[in-house]
């Protein structure tokens, strides 16, 4: 019946019985001289009872002592529980982060797969340089200057037949 939030006080009445009912069965057999308390070896019952009281105030300190030992325990224990829920939490939120993080790299990563290479901006370079769109004549342009030389006839230099025409001239 060993209870940490009870008293011993029932524990001393029970150990007085126990000593009692020991010393009962130990004299029973055998008639005692009459002999007076204080030569009994000095185990008289107030003696037994002080010495019952002092071992039940040694337990009841000992008692409450486990039991703050105990109830720390306890608060301890909570207090840890406590912060692994909240160190559980912060890294299932790290762990969420970082997927995201990492599917946000992979968007990056894909899109500039598509766009050009270094190799190919160099070569439409080339091209743009090449063809200098600058120079480019819109269609409406065209068909004015086309106008004005229909309108307005150049003289034609004609070519006598003994001239060839070289491009390497």
């Amino acid at each position: 019946m060993l209870y940490f939030g009870n008293t011993t006080l029932e524990y001393s009445h029970n150990f007085i019985i126990l000593i009692s009912l020991f010393k009962i069965i130990m004299d029973f057999g055998t008639k005692k001289p009459a002999v007076k308390p204080e030569q009994e070896g000095g185990f008289d019952q107030a003696k037994l009872y002080l010495w019952v009281k002092a071992l039940e105030g040694k337990v009841n300190n000992l008692l409450r002592e486990v039991d703050m030992i105990k109830n720390d325990f306890i608060k301890r224990t909570n207090d840890l529980k406590k912060d692994m829920k909240d160190t559980s939490a912060d890294l299932l939120e790290f762990r969420h982060d970082h997927e995201k993080t990492i599917e946000k790299m992979d968007l990056i990563v894909k899109e500039l797969k598509q766009t050009a290479g270094i190799e190919e901006v160099k070569t439409l370079k080339k091209y743009m340089e090449l063809w200098n769109p600058m120079t480019f004549v819109t269609q409406k342009d065209l068909e004015r200057m086309v106008e004005q030389k229909l309108n307005k006839p150049e003289k034609v230099k004609l070519v006598p037949k003994d001239e060839t025409h070289s491009p390497f001239n």
